[in-house]
């Protein structure tokens, strides 16, 4: 457990040093607080934060460790294809994924040609029956392609049955042996029961209770939930004899709405999306959690928001996904104008950023599980990679992992000396670079390095300010877990 002597409090909340001997420190922790969209103010990139908590001692102690890296796994397309879903279907054992306009179980495309190349492709699986097979449905927002345990793949749209909802939004719902799928004017169908080729002109749910358009409609829990532009909306299944089998929880709605579709994901019963309310005086846009039945609230905060107003209709070109990564499960979120991806931690709950090897976004658009081994799909060429805690590159290319509190200034202007800087961490391979700021961003120094591979990591004379930034960078190919920046530092008496 690392003990500071900040002990009494400046009206900024940041200690000034009680005394003069004893050492500062730092956490490597945080959340983003970035004043505009850049990357001067703190920020925690290529990392996750873990909290060890110790319940006979009743302390914690909070780390942040390298994220894990992107194995080359399998490219079934061939050559680059853009990727658009990934399933895990443990019925056969085998990752399904669509790039471009191909649907491939494995490496092997199953034969048909999917009428568009764009756009994300949702899955959904069905369970064995002693009156029906078990399938996997996929559908690309205009046809149903339903894919046997043998890998037969049938092709439902119009043609096949005149009822069936051409032009549904994705994604697909499985309920009570039934599918649901929606339209944009507010429109959500089910199947006849134990069939999901079979489409009514009478088993259609007609929702809007506003003016409003209807985006996307997820299964959670025992309920179907309804993302529309303005508002969100909650129904089970209340096994009406005829017509459509939804009855709507008009305690439970909310009067706001989904940003764009293509920010949903969700683990088990937690669902994360960015959510805005544009057209009724509320434009601004953040990021929401539903967890359980009833449990929703905001978790995004002021930095993280300013992003998202910045992405404008950019927004819908935004891809989301959610997997428990390194044992933590994570909201993953890819901002296409920003080129930034946001990090939302749902067990440890706090933002960090990801970045791909060379810079710009994390591209992954989908993820998967398999046997415990995470799966992802890259956005630009489809190649399916697996997410390992013991893989620190990017497709065989090093990433680098930015450490960058907050600045400071110790509570008071006067001058401060800085005799040694030390990180409390784990012994690992390489060296970690250190640079700062002491003009508020506008210049870095120079960078030097603290040996990792020694016991004592640190570095003499650091200088004086006033005020500064400090930048820690790691771009080697090795595990890293810190807890701390440690600063001995004397203050001026002016």
């Amino acid at each position: 457990m690392i003990l500071t002597v900040l002990e009494r409090r400046a009206p900024n909340g940041i200690g000034i040093l009680a005394n003069m001997a004893k050492p500062v420190t730092i956490p490597f922790s945080g959340q983003p607080n970035q004043r505009a969209i850049g990357t001067t103010d703190r920020r925690y990139v290529n990392v996750l934060h873990e909290t060890v908590t110790d319940a006979s001692t009743k302390t914690q102690e909070l780390w942040v460790v390298k994220r894990p890296g992107l194995a080359n796994s399998t490219q079934p397309p061939g050559g680059a294809a853009a990727g658009r879903g990934l399933y895990a279907w443990g019925a056969t054992g085998k990752i399904y994924s669509v790039a471009a306009n191909k649907i491939y179980s494995g490496v092997t495309d199953l034969g048909v040609t999917l009428a568009g190349s764009s756009g994300r492709a949702w899955f959904v699986e069905t369970p064995a029956n002693v009156s029906y097979a078990q399938t996997l449905v996929i559908s690309d927002g205009a046809d149903n392609y339903n894919i046997t345990t043998a890998d037969v793949i049938t092709q439902i749209d119009e043609g096949d049955d005149a009822d069936y909802p051409q032009a549904n939004l994705g994604p697909i719902c499985y309920l009570d042996e039934m599918l649901f799928q929606a339209q944009s004017d507010g429109d959500i169908w089910n199947t006849s029961v134990a069939s999901y080729i079979a489409w009514s002109a009478t088993s259609v749910k007609r929702t809007p209770r506003k003016g409003s358009a209807l985006e996307a409609i997820i299964s959670q829990r025992d309920q179907i939930v309804a993302f529309y532009k303005n508002y969100i909306d909650f129904y089970s299944n209340n096994g009406n004899p005829t017509g459509s089998p939804l009855l709507r929880h008009e305690q439970n709605g909310m009067d706001f709405g989904i940003a764009s579709k293509a920010t949903l994901a969700w683990s088990g019963s937690t669902v994360c999306f960015v959510g805005e309310n544009a057209s009724s005086g509320d434009g601004e846009r953040s990021v929401w959690m539903i967890s359980g039945i009833k449990k929703i609230g905001e978790i995004s905060n002021a930095a993280i928001n300013r992003f998202l107003r910045a992405e404008g209709s950019s927004i819908s070109s935004a891809t989301a996904w959610m997997e428990r990564i390194a044992g933590q499960l994570v909201y993953v979120l890819n901002l296409s104008s920003a080129n930034r991806t946001f990090v939302y931690n749902v067990d440890n709950p706090g933002w960090t950023e990801w970045e791909a090897a060379g810079g710009g976004k994390f591209n992954v658009i989908a993820v998967t599980s398999l046997n415990g081994v995470v799966y992802g799909q890259d956005a630009s060429n489809g190649r399916i990679y697996t997410l390992l805690s013991t893989t620190f590159q990017d497709s065989s290319v090093d990433f680098t992992v930015t450490l960058q509190p907050a600045k400071t200034d110790l509570g008071t202007d006067n001058r401060k000396f800085e005799t040694e800087l030390s990180v409390v961490g784990d012994t690992t391979t390489g060296n970690l670079s250190v640079t700062y700021s002491d003009d508020d961003g506008a210049n870095y120094s120079t960078a030097r390095t603290i040996d990792l591979s020694q016991s004592h990591k640190r570095l003499m004379r650091m200088g004086s300010f006033r005020e500064r930034i400090y930048r820690y960078t790691y771009a080697d190919n090795y595990a890293l877990r810190l807890q701390a920046a440690r600063h001995d530092i004397e203050i001026g008496t002016n």
